[in-house]
């Protein structure tokens, strides 16, 4: 099976987007707060509508990857993306909260605990094995410094991984969580793993996280896998929310006929 992975999907977009995108390829997003569940499979109902079309290849996992299959806390926060399996910190660097830029001051609030569940995590490994999956066309990481535990718990899978994004610390010290990796931990595993990293995105002015962009030195066949580009992005969003424009119309017929 041909799959792509949206790991740490929250209102689940990317992965919904993923699935339009790629009609051939089944798409798995894992989400484990239950809070969000409704909220994924309503959007996924408002493409469906929006476009006339069917979703079939976008599955929705409510499980949590680890490098571990194990019972623990999932911490669900004010604001649902900035929720983890690992415990913000009680107190922050002064970057966060004598910054004066309200977009990153924000996250100040937006991080704190509004309470935690117990869950049970699982390992890719063993969810690849089970689904059969031979091919990870591309992978979408964002698990709120968790994402180097997630790669771990691929085992051997992590060589059928052609690429993907993931996110990360510049430094530990502007970490929002206690015991997150950062770049440079990053860095050295993916050396080792076979993994070179493309580019690193700061995809907002003084946010010390990163978009980290990676491919697999030993993935010898290249598949063909979709992604959207940024004025696509603004149109996807456009349509989830309803407020789309007349000159998206002729933009929805194509994405109409593009996945029948």
């Amino acid at each position: 099976m041909k799959a792509i992975f949206d790991i740490g999907a929250n209102d689940g977009f990317n992965g919904l987007v993923f699935a339009i995108l790629n009609p051939d390829t089944t798409v798995f997003s894992f989400e484990p707060n239950p809070h969000l569940e409704k909220i994924i499979l309503r959007n996924k109902k408002i493409f469906e509508n929006q476009l006339k079309i069917n979703l079939k290849n976008f599955t929705l996992i409510k499980k949590a990857a680890s490098n571990k299959k194990k019972k623990t806390f999932f911490y669900i926060t004010k604001n649902h993306a900035t929720s983890s399996l690992l415990k913000p910190k009680k107190k922050l660097n002064k970057y966060w909260t004598k910054n004066k830029d309200f977009s990153i001051n924000r996250i100040v609030e937006w991080i704190k605990i509004k309470k935690k569940i117990k869950i049970e995590t699982i390992k890719l490994k063993d969810f690849c094995q089970k689904k059969k999956i031979n091919v990870i066309s591309y992978l979408h990481c964002d698990t709120q410094g968790y994402d180097l535990k997630v790669f771990e718990g691929f085992g051997k899978f992590r060589k059928i991984i052609q690429k993907g994004v993931l996110e990360s610390s510049i430094k530990s010290e502007l970490s929002l969580y206690k015991d997150a990796s950062n770049l440079n931990d990053l860095k050295k595993k993916f050396k080792v793993w076979g993994y070179k990293i493309n580019f690193v995105d700061e995809f907002h002015k003084n946010n010390p996280e990163r978009n980290v962009y990676f491919s697999n030195l030993e993935f010898k066949d290249k598949i063909k896998v979709n992604l959207p580009n940024e004025r696509e992005l603004r149109l996807f969003k456009r349509i989830m929310i309803k407020k789309t424009k007349i000159k998206d119309l002729i933009s929805i017929f194509f994405l109409r006929n593009f996945f029948n």
